[in-house]
């Protein structure tokens, strides 16, 4: 997360946009690029998780904010039961909330569960 906080603050603040969806795909690309696979959006029972990263060994489910809060973020990801789909999975479970900050154009607040 401190790299993303970094790589977040090399952008160009006339270009960043204040929608969610500018950082979310931000963080496709970013993450494509590392080559994991990446999935937004995907779809649930209940909604839909704004970010899937899985690894070998790793999934995370990440819950993006814009102006609110990681604690906002994370108790969207345990209400809508984001985890779900992966509670029989081998791998481990991260559960990631996000906050971007459309005044500072950077994730601003940020915390990881992992179960």
């Amino acid at each position: 997360m401190q790299r993303l906080e970094d790589f977040f603050a090399t952008g160009d603040y006339q270009v960043m946009g204040n929608l969610e969806i500018y950082f979310q795909n931000t963080l496709y690309v970013f993450f494509r690029l590392l080559g994991f696979y990446v999935d937004v959006e995907r779809r649930t029972s209940r909604g839909r998780i704004d970010v899937v990263m899985q690894t070998p060994d790793y999934v995370y489910i990440l819950e993006l904010k814009i102006n609110q809060s990681a604690a906002v973020a994370l108790q969207q990801i345990e209400e809508k039961g984001y985890a779900r789909p992966f509670e029989s999975d081998p791998r481990q479970l991260f559960k990631i909330g996000v906050n971007f900050s459309t005044e500072t154009k950077l994730i601003d607040d940020w915390e990881v569960i992992d179960k």
